[in-house]
Protein backbone atom coordinates (compact mmCIF):
# COMPACT_ATOMS: atom_id res chain seq x y z
CA UNK A 1 0.00 0.00 0.00
CA UNK A 2 2.71 2.71 0.73
CA UNK A 3 4.28 1.57 -2.78
CA UNK A 4 1.30 2.12 -4.09
CA UNK A 5 0.82 5.82 -2.17
CA UNK A 6 4.22 6.96 -2.94
CA UNK A 7 3.07 6.07 -7.03
CA UNK A 8 0.19 8.31 -6.99
CA UNK A 9 2.05 11.16 -4.88
CA UNK A 10 4.51 10.86 -7.50
CA UNK A 11 1.90 11.38 -10.34
CA UNK A 12 -0.16 14.05 -8.89
CA UNK A 13 2.89 15.62 -7.81
CA UNK A 14 4.24 15.49 -11.98
CA UNK A 15 1.06 16.61 -13.21
CA UNK A 16 0.33 19.26 -10.80
CA UNK A 17 3.86 20.56 -11.63
CA UNK A 18 3.21 20.33 -15.69
CA UNK A 19 -0.72 21.66 -15.39
CA UNK A 20 0.31 24.72 -12.99
CA UNK A 21 3.34 25.94 -15.07
CA UNK A 22 0.88 25.75 -18.61
CA UNK A 23 -2.23 27.85 -16.99
CA UNK A 24 0.25 29.94 -14.78
CA UNK A 25 1.77 31.26 -18.17
CA UNK A 26 -1.07 31.93 -20.48
CA UNK A 27 -2.50 33.81 -16.68
CA UNK A 28 0.98 35.70 -16.48
CA UNK A 29 0.21 37.14 -20.69
CA UNK A 30 -3.62 38.47 -19.52
CA UNK A 31 -2.33 39.72 -16.13
CA UNK A 32 0.86 41.84 -17.96
CA UNK A 33 -1.44 43.24 -20.68
CA UNK A 34 -3.87 44.23 -18.31
CA UNK A 35 -1.31 46.61 -16.02
CA UNK A 36 0.55 47.06 -19.18
CA UNK A 37 -3.01 48.78 -20.78
CA UNK A 38 -4.03 50.23 -17.48
CA UNK A 39 -1.02 52.01 -16.80
CA UNK A 40 1.07 52.46 -20.02
CA UNK A 41 3.78 50.61 -18.97
CA UNK A 42 6.77 49.78 -21.43
CA UNK A 43 8.33 46.75 -22.25
CA UNK A 44 11.06 47.41 -19.59
CA UNK A 45 8.14 47.74 -16.61
CA UNK A 46 6.67 45.25 -18.31
CA UNK A 47 9.76 43.01 -17.64
CA UNK A 48 9.59 44.32 -14.00
CA UNK A 49 6.46 43.74 -13.03
CA UNK A 50 6.39 39.99 -14.67
CA UNK A 51 7.89 38.07 -11.26
CA UNK A 52 5.21 39.90 -8.80
CA UNK A 53 2.19 38.86 -11.62
CA UNK A 54 3.06 35.21 -11.13
CA UNK A 55 3.01 35.54 -7.60
CA UNK A 56 -0.21 37.38 -7.49
CA UNK A 57 -2.12 34.74 -9.80
CA UNK A 58 -0.87 31.94 -8.18
CA UNK A 59 -3.62 31.79 -5.16
CA UNK A 60 -5.88 31.06 -8.49
CA UNK A 61 -4.33 29.08 -10.41
CA UNK A 62 -3.38 26.67 -7.42
CA UNK A 63 -7.33 25.29 -6.74
CA UNK A 64 -8.08 25.04 -10.39
CA UNK A 65 -4.55 23.65 -10.87
CA UNK A 66 -5.56 20.78 -8.14
CA UNK A 67 -9.05 20.11 -9.22
CA UNK A 68 -7.44 18.93 -12.69
CA UNK A 69 -4.55 17.12 -11.27
CA UNK A 70 -7.27 14.38 -9.13
CA UNK A 71 -9.19 14.17 -12.12
CA UNK A 72 -6.22 13.29 -14.24
CA UNK A 73 -4.57 10.78 -12.11
CA UNK A 74 -7.92 9.11 -10.14
CA UNK A 75 -9.42 9.18 -14.12
CA UNK A 76 -6.62 7.24 -15.31
CA UNK A 77 -6.19 4.90 -12.64
CA UNK A 78 -10.15 3.79 -12.24
CA UNK A 79 -10.52 3.77 -16.45
CA UNK A 80 -7.50 1.51 -16.61
CA UNK A 81 -8.44 -0.53 -13.46
CA UNK A 82 -5.85 0.18 -11.41
CA UNK A 83 -8.05 1.14 -8.15
CA UNK A 84 -10.64 -2.10 -8.72
CA UNK A 85 -6.68 -4.17 -8.91
CA UNK A 86 -5.78 -2.83 -5.15
CA UNK A 87 -9.50 -3.00 -4.19
CA UNK A 88 -9.10 -6.85 -5.12
CA UNK A 89 -5.92 -6.91 -3.18
CA UNK A 90 -7.57 -5.72 -0.18
CA UNK A 91 -6.01 -2.06 -0.25
CA UNK A 92 -8.65 0.22 1.20
CA UNK A 93 -9.84 2.64 -1.35
CA UNK A 94 -9.90 5.76 1.43
CA UNK A 95 -6.39 4.57 1.48
CA UNK A 96 -5.25 5.71 -2.09
CA UNK A 97 -7.06 9.46 -1.72
CA UNK A 98 -4.63 10.12 1.26
CA UNK A 99 -2.07 11.22 -1.11
CA UNK A 100 -4.33 13.77 -3.16
CA UNK A 101 -6.55 14.70 0.34
CA UNK A 102 -2.96 15.90 2.02
CA UNK A 103 -1.48 17.76 -1.12
CA UNK A 104 -5.15 19.67 -0.96
CA UNK A 105 -4.25 20.20 2.64
CA UNK A 106 -0.51 21.40 2.11
CA UNK A 107 -1.78 23.36 -0.93
CA UNK A 108 -4.22 25.25 1.01
CA UNK A 109 -1.86 26.28 3.75
CA UNK A 110 0.39 27.48 1.02
CA UNK A 111 -2.18 29.74 -0.81
CA UNK A 112 -3.14 30.92 2.30
CA UNK A 113 1.12 32.11 2.83
CA UNK A 114 0.98 33.39 -0.53
CA UNK A 115 -2.31 35.21 0.09
CA UNK A 116 -1.12 36.79 3.48
CA UNK A 117 1.82 37.35 2.84
CA UNK A 118 3.51 37.19 -0.29
CA UNK A 119 0.86 38.81 -2.15
CA UNK A 120 0.53 42.02 0.12
CA UNK A 121 4.24 42.29 -1.03
CA UNK A 122 4.24 41.32 -4.75
CA UNK A 123 1.36 44.16 -5.24
CA UNK A 124 3.81 46.73 -3.55
CA UNK A 125 6.15 45.85 -6.10
CA UNK A 126 4.06 46.40 -8.91
CA UNK A 127 2.68 49.79 -7.51
CA UNK A 128 5.97 51.07 -7.27
CA UNK A 129 7.11 50.30 -10.75
CA UNK A 130 3.61 51.68 -11.97
CA UNK A 131 4.77 54.95 -9.49
CA UNK A 132 8.08 55.02 -11.13
CA UNK A 133 6.76 55.13 -14.46
CA UNK A 134 4.01 57.60 -13.29
CA UNK A 135 6.89 60.55 -12.26
CA UNK A 136 8.49 60.10 -15.75
CA UNK A 137 4.91 60.46 -17.50
CA UNK A 138 4.43 63.49 -15.09
CA UNK A 139 7.61 65.44 -15.88
CA UNK A 140 7.27 64.62 -19.52
CA UNK A 141 3.53 65.85 -19.62
CA UNK A 142 4.89 68.80 -18.60
CA UNK A 143 8.02 69.01 -20.58
CA UNK A 144 5.58 69.13 -23.71
CA UNK A 145 2.04 70.59 -22.74
CA UNK A 146 3.13 72.19 -20.09
CA UNK A 147 0.55 71.61 -18.04
CA UNK A 148 -0.86 68.79 -15.69
CA UNK A 149 -4.21 68.27 -14.62
CA UNK A 150 -5.51 65.88 -11.81
CA UNK A 151 -9.15 66.57 -11.28
CA UNK A 152 -9.68 63.68 -8.79
CA UNK A 153 -6.48 64.83 -6.93
CA UNK A 154 -7.61 68.67 -6.93
CA UNK A 155 -4.24 69.56 -8.58
CA UNK A 156 -3.56 71.71 -11.68
CA UNK A 157 -0.11 72.57 -12.82
CA UNK A 158 1.46 74.60 -15.53
CA UNK A 159 4.79 75.61 -16.13
CA UNK A 160 6.88 77.49 -18.64
CA UNK A 161 9.59 74.27 -18.93
CA UNK A 162 11.09 71.73 -16.57
CA UNK A 163 14.59 71.31 -16.62
CA UNK A 164 15.17 67.50 -14.86
CA UNK A 165 13.20 67.75 -11.56
CA UNK A 166 12.44 71.61 -11.70
CA UNK A 167 9.65 73.73 -12.47
CA UNK A 168 9.95 76.62 -14.20
CA UNK A 169 7.98 79.51 -13.52
CA UNK A 170 5.42 77.16 -12.32
CA UNK A 171 1.83 77.60 -11.38
CA UNK A 172 0.15 75.80 -8.55
CA UNK A 173 -3.42 75.32 -7.91
CA UNK A 174 -4.43 72.49 -5.18
CA UNK A 175 -7.82 71.59 -3.52
CA UNK A 176 -7.89 69.10 -1.23
CA UNK A 177 -10.75 67.12 0.16
CA UNK A 178 -10.99 68.74 3.18
CA UNK A 179 -9.91 72.76 3.04
CA UNK A 180 -9.66 75.54 0.76
CA UNK A 181 -8.04 75.94 -2.93
CA UNK A 182 -4.82 77.88 -2.28
CA UNK A 183 -2.74 79.13 -5.63
CA UNK A 184 1.11 79.64 -5.61
CA UNK A 185 2.86 81.62 -8.60
CA UNK A 186 7.10 81.27 -8.16
CA UNK A 187 10.25 81.71 -9.95
CA UNK A 188 11.20 77.57 -9.48
CA UNK A 189 9.72 74.77 -7.93
CA UNK A 190 11.41 71.28 -7.34
CA UNK A 191 9.13 68.24 -7.26
CA UNK A 192 10.12 65.16 -5.17
CA UNK A 193 8.50 61.89 -5.84
CA UNK A 194 7.90 59.48 -2.48
CA UNK A 195 6.93 56.21 -3.42
CA UNK A 196 6.50 54.06 -0.12
CA UNK A 197 4.43 57.11 0.98
CA UNK A 198 2.23 57.66 -2.19
CA UNK A 199 2.92 61.09 -2.21
CA UNK A 200 4.64 64.11 -3.49
CA UNK A 201 6.24 67.75 -2.44
CA UNK A 202 6.95 70.35 -4.08
CA UNK A 203 9.90 72.64 -2.87
CA UNK A 204 8.50 76.11 -4.34
CA UNK A 205 11.34 78.72 -4.20
CA UNK A 206 10.73 82.57 -4.65
CA UNK A 207 6.84 82.78 -5.06
CA UNK A 208 3.59 83.97 -4.04
CA UNK A 209 0.80 82.12 -2.46
CA UNK A 210 -2.99 83.26 -2.77
CA UNK A 211 -5.60 81.75 -0.49
CA UNK A 212 -9.61 81.26 -2.02
CA UNK A 213 -10.37 83.48 1.02
CA UNK A 214 -8.54 86.37 0.05
CA UNK A 215 -5.39 86.00 1.99
CA UNK A 216 -1.71 85.65 0.67
CA UNK A 217 1.60 85.52 1.47
CA UNK A 218 5.27 86.35 -0.53
CA UNK A 219 7.26 82.76 0.08
CA UNK A 220 10.57 82.68 0.39
CA UNK A 221 11.59 78.56 0.16
CA UNK A 222 8.23 76.21 1.39
CA UNK A 223 7.38 72.74 0.85
CA UNK A 224 3.88 71.78 0.13
CA UNK A 225 2.78 67.93 0.12
CA UNK A 226 -0.10 66.43 -2.32
CA UNK A 227 -1.34 62.83 -2.96
CA UNK A 228 -0.24 61.40 -5.60
CA UNK A 229 -2.78 60.27 -8.50
CA UNK A 230 -3.71 57.17 -8.89
CA UNK A 231 -2.61 56.35 -5.01
CA UNK A 232 -5.66 55.64 -2.10
CA UNK A 233 -4.44 57.26 1.36
CA UNK A 234 -6.62 53.96 3.20
CA UNK A 235 -4.93 51.11 2.01
CA UNK A 236 -7.11 48.07 0.19
CA UNK A 237 -7.98 45.29 2.66
CA UNK A 238 -6.72 42.68 -0.10
CA UNK A 239 -3.46 44.37 0.08
CA UNK A 240 -2.70 43.87 3.48
CA UNK A 241 -1.12 41.32 5.75
CA UNK A 242 -3.98 39.55 8.18
CA UNK A 243 -1.92 41.11 10.76
CA UNK A 244 -2.38 44.24 9.96
CA UNK A 245 -5.91 43.42 9.64
CA UNK A 246 -6.35 42.38 12.80
CA UNK A 247 -4.16 45.66 14.41
CA UNK A 248 -6.57 48.04 12.05
CA UNK A 249 -9.71 46.58 13.56
CA UNK A 250 -8.28 46.88 17.05
CA UNK A 251 -7.32 50.71 16.51
CA UNK A 252 -10.97 51.18 14.36
CA UNK A 253 -12.92 49.58 17.54
CA UNK A 254 -10.28 51.83 19.95
CA UNK A 255 -11.67 54.73 18.26
CA UNK A 256 -15.24 53.75 18.25
CA UNK A 257 -15.30 53.22 21.47
CA UNK A 258 -13.41 57.02 21.55
CA UNK A 259 -15.92 58.46 19.92
CA UNK A 260 -19.19 57.28 21.14
CA UNK A 261 -18.26 59.15 24.28
CA UNK A 262 -17.53 61.86 22.78
CA UNK A 263 -20.81 62.34 21.12
CA UNK A 264 -22.61 60.95 24.33
CA UNK A 265 -20.76 64.09 25.93
CA UNK A 266 -21.78 66.18 23.42
CA UNK A 267 -25.53 65.09 23.26
CA UNK A 268 -25.92 65.36 26.69
CA UNK A 269 -24.75 69.14 27.13
CA UNK A 270 -26.87 70.25 24.09
CA UNK A 271 -29.61 68.73 25.70
CA UNK A 272 -28.87 70.21 29.26
CA UNK A 273 -27.90 73.86 27.95
CA UNK A 274 -30.52 73.73 25.43
CA UNK A 275 -28.15 74.66 22.90
CA UNK A 276 -30.13 72.42 19.80
CA UNK A 277 -28.52 74.09 17.14
CA UNK A 278 -25.64 72.36 17.85
CA UNK A 279 -26.90 69.09 16.91
CA UNK A 280 -27.07 70.47 13.10
CA UNK A 281 -23.19 71.93 13.54
CA UNK A 282 -20.37 70.64 11.13
CA UNK A 283 -18.27 69.23 13.14
CA UNK A 284 -21.09 67.13 15.43
CA UNK A 285 -22.36 65.76 11.83
CA UNK A 286 -18.82 64.83 11.12
CA UNK A 287 -18.81 63.03 13.98
CA UNK A 288 -22.07 61.42 13.72
CA UNK A 289 -20.80 60.28 9.90
CA UNK A 290 -17.26 58.71 10.63
CA UNK A 291 -19.20 56.26 12.66
CA UNK A 292 -20.61 55.20 9.41
CA UNK A 293 -17.38 55.12 7.39
CA UNK A 294 -15.76 53.39 9.73
CA UNK A 295 -18.33 50.52 10.43
CA UNK A 296 -18.13 50.22 6.44
CA UNK A 297 -14.59 49.57 6.80
CA UNK A 298 -14.88 47.79 9.51
CA UNK A 299 -16.87 45.50 7.44
CA UNK A 300 -14.49 45.30 4.36
CA UNK A 301 -11.37 44.28 6.73
CA UNK A 302 -13.76 41.55 8.07
CA UNK A 303 -14.97 39.96 5.26
CA UNK A 304 -11.52 39.58 3.73
CA UNK A 305 -10.04 38.28 6.74
CA UNK A 306 -12.25 35.44 6.79
CA UNK A 307 -12.85 34.87 3.00
CA UNK A 308 -8.75 34.79 2.80
CA UNK A 309 -8.57 31.35 4.81
CA UNK A 310 -12.04 30.49 2.80
CA UNK A 311 -10.56 30.94 -0.65
CA UNK A 312 -7.49 29.29 0.71
CA UNK A 313 -9.19 25.92 1.71
CA UNK A 314 -10.90 25.68 -1.73
CA UNK A 315 -7.79 23.40 -2.63
CA UNK A 316 -8.61 20.77 0.00
CA UNK A 317 -12.48 20.74 -0.81
CA UNK A 318 -11.64 20.59 -4.56
CA UNK A 319 -10.20 17.45 -3.63
CA UNK A 320 -12.77 15.94 -1.92
CA UNK A 321 -15.16 16.75 -4.29
CA UNK A 322 -13.24 16.02 -7.84
CA UNK A 323 -11.04 12.62 -6.28
CA UNK A 324 -14.44 10.92 -5.97
CA UNK A 325 -16.30 11.85 -9.41
CA UNK A 326 -13.13 11.40 -11.33
CA UNK A 327 -13.62 7.59 -9.81
CA UNK A 328 -17.20 6.55 -10.65
CA UNK A 329 -16.79 7.98 -14.17
CA UNK A 330 -13.70 5.94 -14.30
CA UNK A 331 -12.83 8.15 -17.85
CA UNK A 332 -9.65 8.40 -19.52
CA UNK A 333 -10.99 11.68 -21.06
CA UNK A 334 -10.17 13.67 -17.91
CA UNK A 335 -11.54 17.08 -19.76
CA UNK A 336 -15.04 15.81 -19.23
CA UNK A 337 -14.58 14.57 -15.84
CA UNK A 338 -12.76 18.05 -15.06
CA UNK A 339 -15.43 20.19 -16.89
CA UNK A 340 -17.93 18.45 -15.09
CA UNK A 341 -16.51 19.38 -11.84
CA UNK A 342 -15.34 22.32 -12.84
CA UNK A 343 -18.70 24.04 -14.28
CA UNK A 344 -20.72 23.41 -10.96
CA UNK A 345 -17.87 25.38 -9.04
CA UNK A 346 -17.98 27.69 -11.69
CA UNK A 347 -21.97 28.51 -11.52
CA UNK A 348 -22.64 27.60 -7.95
CA UNK A 349 -19.50 27.67 -5.62
CA UNK A 350 -18.10 30.91 -7.04
CA UNK A 351 -21.26 32.72 -6.76
CA UNK A 352 -22.26 31.86 -3.39
CA UNK A 353 -18.82 32.61 -2.29
CA UNK A 354 -19.26 36.37 -4.15
CA UNK A 355 -22.83 36.62 -2.67
CA UNK A 356 -22.10 35.73 0.27
CA UNK A 357 -18.83 38.25 0.33
CA UNK A 358 -21.11 40.99 -0.52
CA UNK A 359 -23.64 39.99 2.28
CA UNK A 360 -20.64 40.54 4.83
CA UNK A 361 -19.15 43.49 3.57
CA UNK A 362 -22.68 45.21 3.48
CA UNK A 363 -23.13 43.93 7.22
CA UNK A 364 -26.01 41.80 6.76
CA UNK A 365 -24.57 38.75 7.55
CA UNK A 366 -21.32 37.95 9.78
CA UNK A 367 -18.20 36.83 7.58
CA UNK A 368 -16.50 34.69 10.19
CA UNK A 369 -19.35 31.81 8.95
CA UNK A 370 -20.88 33.51 5.91
CA UNK A 371 -17.93 33.17 4.21
CA UNK A 372 -17.48 29.08 4.77
CA UNK A 373 -20.91 28.41 3.72
CA UNK A 374 -19.18 27.76 -0.22
CA UNK A 375 -16.95 25.22 1.35
CA UNK A 376 -19.44 23.53 3.93
CA UNK A 377 -22.03 23.09 0.81
CA UNK A 378 -18.55 21.36 -1.13
CA UNK A 379 -17.60 19.15 2.01
CA UNK A 380 -21.49 18.01 2.66
CA UNK A 381 -21.30 17.09 -1.54
CA UNK A 382 -17.85 15.54 -1.21
CA UNK A 383 -18.28 13.45 2.21
CA UNK A 384 -21.64 11.79 0.00
CA UNK A 385 -19.32 11.07 -3.19
CA UNK A 386 -16.99 9.13 -0.77
CA UNK A 387 -19.34 7.28 0.80
CA UNK A 388 -20.85 6.29 -2.83
CA UNK A 389 -17.86 5.39 -3.48
CA UNK A 390 -16.74 2.99 -0.54
CA UNK A 391 -20.07 1.47 -0.88
CA UNK A 392 -20.24 0.86 -4.68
Amino acid sequence: MRLLQRYITGELLRVFVMVLIAISILLVFVGVFQQATENGLGPVEVLQILPYVIYSLLPITIPATMLLTVTVVYGRMSGDQELIAARAAGINLISLLWPALLMGASLSAGALVLTDRVIPWSIDKIQETVLLKMEKIFLDQLRSDHQFIDPQGGLAITVIDVDQKTLIKPTIRYTPKSGQTFTIQAESANIHFDISEGMATIKVVGGYIHMSDGRGAWIREEEYPFPLPLIDKQRKARHMAASEISKELQEIKQKEIERESRQTIATAMNLMTGRFEEFTRQDFLELVQSSGTDLQRTNKLKTEYHSRFAMAGSCFFFVLVGSPISIIHAKKQFLTTFFMVFMPIVFIYYPIIMLSMNQAKNGTLEAYWVMWVANALASFIGGYLLWKVMRN
